[in-house]
């Protein structure tokens, strides 16, 4: 399906400087008095859940992202399908269910950000990610046993006693080599708790944080590290962001981003449409703290480590 021409653009006419919240808003008119392009200065907040500091670095979260998205006009596409690793097309997103339980152990999903650079070109960015839920509850577990022998400990399988097989669990890491979990420990069962709550909210867990990772990629949202003011956990920062008006419709904007993951080359305005492809990713520890659900209490996060509490 071809890409549907812009309409010619109007020269810009006028600048003009109005107040939107707490921050200056500049705004470009064309001679026909619409609105142009509007740069804004977003006020982002660490209370309102914007904001958080990783391992002593203030980050913006993905709700952060959707604030500013407000003025950047970014649209979020999911396509119908992904390609995996290993080449195989499946359906987007796409739950790998774990055989005995039945529940979802792992989610693939594929993400991709469509809008206009702070210059006017319209650029696309994509995210295809894949998040490994058992992998993050090995990883609390071995967090746990790292301050708590209590908790567990890390071994061979085959050096587990009957008594350890029958008050814990054994996670393989690789090989033969794994952790061992005892159930009746406190940290454990907190740590279980958390690795329930992933299944049950695996999929929107995952769609939320490759939102998040195609957005940063954005020129549009380009920004990543903030440097904040005021006392911690009310922390606060001003970032600048750039959107325009353009005339596509939300299908127009669908077909193009299906182009970008049909591999085909897209241009607009005789303007080559730029596209910005993030490798396969598994959702790091970053990503899992900045991309709490607003319905999570971040107090149950311990932003100096990230580990779940």
């Amino acid at each position: 399906m071809s890409v549907k021409e812009t309409k010619a653009q109007e020269q810009p006419q006028s600048q003009e400087i109005a107040l939107l919240g707490d921050g200056a808003v500049f705004v470009k008119r064309t001679q026909s008095g619409l609105v142009k392009a509007v740069k804004a200065q977003i006020k982002l907040e660490e209370k309102k859940g914007h904001l958080a500091e990783i391992q002593g670095k203030v980050m913006i979260t993905g709700s952060g992202y959707n604030e500013m998205n407000k003025v950047a006009g970014v649209s979020i596409i999911t396509p119908d399908k992904l390609t995996l690793p290993d080449g195989s097309m499946v359906v987007n997103p796409y739950p790998v269910v774990d055989p005995v339980s039945g529940s979802i152990s792992k989610v693939w999903v594929k993400k991709m950000a469509v809008g206009l650079s702070p210059i006017g070109n319209l650029v696309i960015t994509t995210s295809t990610l894949l998040y490994d839920i058992q992998m993050y509850f090995i990883q609390d577990l071995v967090k746990k046993i790292k301050y708590s022998a209590a908790a567990g400990r890390l071994c061979m399988e085959s050096m587990l006693t009957d008594q350890d097989r029958q008050k814990g669990i054994f996670c393989k890491i690789e090989g033969d080599l794994g952790v061992w979990a005892d159930f009746s420990n406190k940290d454990v069962l907190t740590v279980i708790e958390t690795f329930v709550q992933n299944k049950l909210f695996a999929e929107r867990k995952a769609q939320t944080i490759a939102e998040r990772n195609a957005m940063k990629k954005h020129p549009a949202l380009a920004t990543t590290l903030v440097i904040p003011t005021g006392p911690e956990k009310s922390r606060s920062a001003v970032v600048n962001v750039v959107g325009f008006s353009h005339d596509f419709s939300q299908q127009e904007l669908m077909d193009i981003a299906q182009k970008a993951a049909d591999g085909e080359p897209i241009t607009v305005n005789n303007k080559k449409v730029e596209i910005v492809d993030v490798p396969h990713s598994e959702a790091t520890e970053e990503d899992l703290a900045v991309n709490l659900d607003e319905e999570e209490n971040s107090e149950n996060y311990s932003t100096n480590g990230g580990d779940l509490l």
